[in-house]
């Protein structure tokens, strides 16, 4: 099991602030940025690669691979911001440089667009780059929130998410059919503006993390260990809750750079309103986020996961059919919903494995198994659609659903009947 240490650690105050939706709101500016970037870029940029490359599964690889950066790179990140020990905290040292470096280069990629080599090398260091600004953002929200509120919380994050994936699929898809470049420099300019939000918003010394002295930082060994540790037979339930979101991922990441393409070849749609059609997903989610972080308060996290992971295959399998823009709009509005019931509540239950003074290091482990399902989702979506046609991308993504549901039940079983995790909540809810 993960260390507990949900009791007030040496040098921390016995009396915690309330929690504040103000500020969570404010802190999730930081994803707004994210999800507007990696939105916009996954929806254009297997267009741009569609001018050099015709197979769809070498486009889906080359939309995955770098994100192997990411993969390598988050938990590295997550482990070290756990002991960074600064005048500004943990996370925000990491924030300050990354993400304006991370802006520059996404402006810069319709630039890059004028020769292969080009544009795969601006989408690594742009992916590079965010992704060392990911880990850290992300585990602000678990810093000033109690465990008990992180749904809820995460709810406010994921609202803030979708948000920016609204600006990306409901405005700069739309800018983008006049000109790329100015879409992603209005994107940019966004990610910038999120930057200084959340610095202001971010407590330096936040109060639901432990801030006592530890040993010096040794990020890379610190990844190596946890996930040492995380191989166990004793940690089996968290390793199969993350395979599970691994899995699903798969099917969410592959829809999500694939769509355009499938709206552009098999529904006759223009690239903008192609991306355009997604707007009904981000929507969905954008509106449904806060009331599926209430429900996982209410009903647990697992359980209502679960729901969604039944819902979502479903959906998949019926799409195909439909050849009109509204219904499979209206079919996204579903499946926005139900990927908020099982997306708002997986930060939150890794993070809880990660008791107060490991929340950097499950977060890591949270980004580096879903970065895993990104990595190879666009490619098992794309190999599906070059094998049996387009439709593929949505059967292919169904059967990656259904794993999830499969590996989140049997983790989740092992998790209840740990005797250790039992004795956790039962300190928790004496407290």
């Amino acid at each position: 099991m993960a260390e507990s240490a949900d009791a007030p650690a040496g040098g921390q105050a016995a009396v915690e602030p309330p929690f504040s939706y103000r500020q969570i709101t404010l802190i999730g500016t930081g994803f707004l940025g994210v999800m507007l970037a990696f939105s916009t870029y996954n929806a254009f940029l297997p267009l741009m690669y569609a001018e050099f490359i015709e197979r769809r599964a070498l486009i889906g690889l080359l939309m995955g691979t770098d994100n192997l950066i990411g993969l390598l790179l988050i938990p590295v990140i997550g482990a070290w911001s756990d002991r960074t020990r600064s005048r500004y905290g943990r996370r925000l040292p990491f924030i300050l440089v990354a993400l304006p470096v991370a802006a520059l280069l996404f402006a810069g990629i319709p630039w890059a667009a004028t020769a292969l080599w080009a544009l795969i090398l601006i989408e690594i260091c742009f992916t590079a780059a965010m992704h060392a600004y990911r880990g850290p953002v992300i585990s602000l929200m678990p810093d000033h929130t109690p465990p008990e509120k992180r749904s809820t919380a995460n709810g406010i994050i994921n609202l803030m998410g979708g948000v920016g994936v609204l600006i990306a699929f409901g405005g700069l898809s739309l800018v983008y059919d006049v000109d790329p470049r100015l879409a992603f420099g209005i994107g940019a300019l966004i990610m910038l503006v999120t930057l200084a939000v959340v610095w202001r918003a971010s407590d330096y010394d936040p109060p639901h993390v432990d801030s006592t002295t530890q040993e010096e930082a040794q990020p890379l060994a610190d990844a190596v260990r946890g996930l040492k540790t995380l191989l166990r037979a004793d940690h089996r339930p968290q390793f199969l809750i993350l395979a599970a979101m691994l899995t699903y991922y798969i099917g969410f990441a592959g829809l999500d750079a694939m769509f355009p393409l499938y709206g552009v070849q098999e529904l006759g749609l223009t690239e903008g309103r192609a991306a355009f059609i997604l707007t009904f997903f981000a929507g969905s989610f954008l509106v449904f986020a806060l009331v599926a972080g209430m429900l996982g308060t209410k009903f647990g996290k697992v359980p209502t996961m679960l729901v969604g992971l039944a819902v979502l295959p479903a959906l998949f399998v019926i799409a195909p059919a439909l050849r009109e823009v509204w219904a499979i709009g209206a079919l996204f509005v579903v499946g926005g919903f139900a990927w908020g019931l099982v997306n708002v509540q997986a930060m939150p239950l890794v993070a809880d494995l990660g008791g107060r003074n490991r929340i950097g290091f499950y977060v890591g482990m949270y980004y580096l198994f879903t970065m895993a399902g990104q990595m190879t989702g666009p490619f098992v979506l794309g190999t599906a659609m070059d094998l049996v046609g387009n439709a593929g991308m949505f059967y292919a993504g169904a059967l990656t659903f259904l794993g999830g549901f499969v590996l989140l039940r049997a983790g989740y079983r092992r998790l209840e009947a740990d005797p250790v995790e039992l004795a956790r909540r039962a300190a928790l809810d004496a407290a």
